[in-house]
């Protein structure tokens, strides 16, 4: 009988490839630049914004274009956007040198170092987006609204500014502070995706309100960290949006491998070939994987699966 392989590894970030304080292990960098240069393929597939992901990527540094894709494939916003994402050759950082690009900002997605091809987008649809921004303004949240690079948000009080830096230290992208309920911000185009800001403690209750008030209208998810709740499209899911990669890339869904820890990949895990929750998942992910971790994110769980995947036989490596 011939053994399944899988062509494909889709990694979920914050509680799976990063570790709590949100870095990535020097043992999981260099085993997954070992299976990218053996044409085993890497995708990302988060919640986080494209630029979100930028620090990761930087770390990671593959080497791309490749025969298999024409730059690093990221799923973000939880499906409703993907990119493709190469970083700056020599000479173009070289004219950055010179003033045209500023070499020292934080974020290598905002200040060019890494070029961004959008390759999908299914934003929030503008009657939604009035609709959530208004119920989050009544339950006393803050709300992020997503645009390009930007993350904007318009606190009205201590508690919303603090919710709104804990984001901001979790993915490394500082907000647009705002005054106008959103209206420049809206004026630019739809957002990805609209994330409200509440504390860990009321986060069930704002959870469960929010999903009563858009059901039928929106996908809710419930966030990871337990601190904010997402709203997108209602056809919209991180699930959805490796399909919609996989298809870009020629990969089948049934050659890719996920890893999750969150309700945010439930179907992200039902779709792909194999799916793992980490050890360290929510019980519903659990549920539906085909297998769960036996180290968590602070261990190297996802690569020590890797690892035991490939002396089994079961990865395809296109470079042996």
């Amino acid at each position: 009988m011939t053994t399944k392989t899988y062509k494909m590894v889709a990694l979920d970030l914050d509680g799976t490839l990063l570790r709590s304080d949100h870095t990535i292990s020097d043992a999981t960098v260099a085993y997954l630049r070992e299976l990218h240069q053996r044409g085993f393929l890497i995708c990302i597939a988060t919640g986080r914004s494209a630029a979100s992901t930028a620090q990761v990527i930087t770390d990671l540094n593959l080497h791309f274009p490749t025969t298999q894709s024409e730059g690093f494939p990221v799923v973000c916003s939880n499906g409703a956007k993907g990119i493709r994402v190469l970083k700056r050759e020599k000479e173009e950082d070289d004219e950055a040198k010179k003033g045209q690009i500023s070499t020292t900002a934080v974020n290598a997605m905002i200040d060019g170092r890494l070029q961004v091809t959008q390759v999908f987008h299914f934003p929030v649809p503008m009657e939604l987006t009035l609709k959530t921004l208004a119920l989050a303004k009544e339950l006393g949240c803050v709300t992020n609204y997503y645009i390009d690079h930007e993350i904007y948000a318009q606190p009205l009080c201590d508690s919303h500014y603090k919710c709104a830096q804990r984001y901001s230290d979790v993915v490394g992208v500082k907000h647009t502070y705002c005054s106008d309920d959103y209206k420049e911000a809206m004026s630019r185009g739809l957002s990805s995706k609209l994330l409200i800001l509440c504390g860990e403690s009321e986060l069930d209750d704002v959870y469960e309100k929010i999903s009563t008030q858009l059901d039928g209208e929106a996908k809710v998810i419930r966030g990871s960290p337990p601190f904010f709740v997402e709203v997108l499209r209602n056809d919209v899911c991180k699930g959805n949006g490796l399909e919609k990669m996989c298809d870009i890339m020629g990969v089948a869904l049934d050659d890719c491998i996920t890893f999750g820890d969150g309700d945010n990949d439930i179907e992200f895990i039902e779709k792909s070939g194999y799916g793992f929750a980490m050890i360290n998942a929510r019980g519903t992910l659990k549920a539906v994987a085909d297998e769960v971790t036996e180290y968590d994110n602070n261990e190297d769980g996802v690569i020590r699966s890797l690892q035991k995947l490939e002396e089994n036989g079961k990865l395809h490596f296109s470079c042996p």
